[in-house]
């Protein structure tokens, strides 16, 4: 399955990051699954997961990295090419993709992508809604 489109109606919530790898203007992001949820225009209705999930980003302008420590302020996080471990967001708006999610054991990041455009693709697992 490939979506081009609609990545706030995608779910990364518990997505663990398997790898991240860059070339040229692309960054492309390796996680054990993400959910297509009902409300995407692919999804018909249902619960899709994709099963090695790559998100592939492509004319990344810019990134950033942080990482909290206390409930105060950020820092530049102190593994840029790889700052979350374990997502638990992920939200696009207006060219800037956002995650957060947790680095190694407790420590809370966020990871900004500045890019036009993302690809997913994955192995899809359809689980249809049960009925009321």
């Amino acid at each position: 399955m490939k979506i081009l489109k609609n990545f706030n109606q995608l779910s990364f919530h518990d997505a663990s990051v398997e790898s991240v790898k860059r070339e040229g203007d692309c960054i492309e992001i390796n996680f054990d699954f993400v959910i297509v949820t009902p409300e995407h225009p692919l999804a018909n209705g249902n619960i899709i997961e994709l099963k090695n999930a790559q998100v592939v980003f492509k004319k990344v302008k810019s990134e950033n990295a942080l990482i909290w420590h206390n409930d105060k302020s950020p820092i530049s996080h102190p593994n840029p090419s790889a700052p979350i471990d374990e997502v638990m967001h992920g939200k696009h708006k207006n060219g800037l993709f956002h995650f957060d999610g947790f680095w190694q054991v407790d420590d809370w990041s966020e990871w900004y992508i500045y890019s036009e455009n993302f690809e997913v693709t994955g192995e899809p697992i359809e689980f249809p809604r049960a009925r009321y």
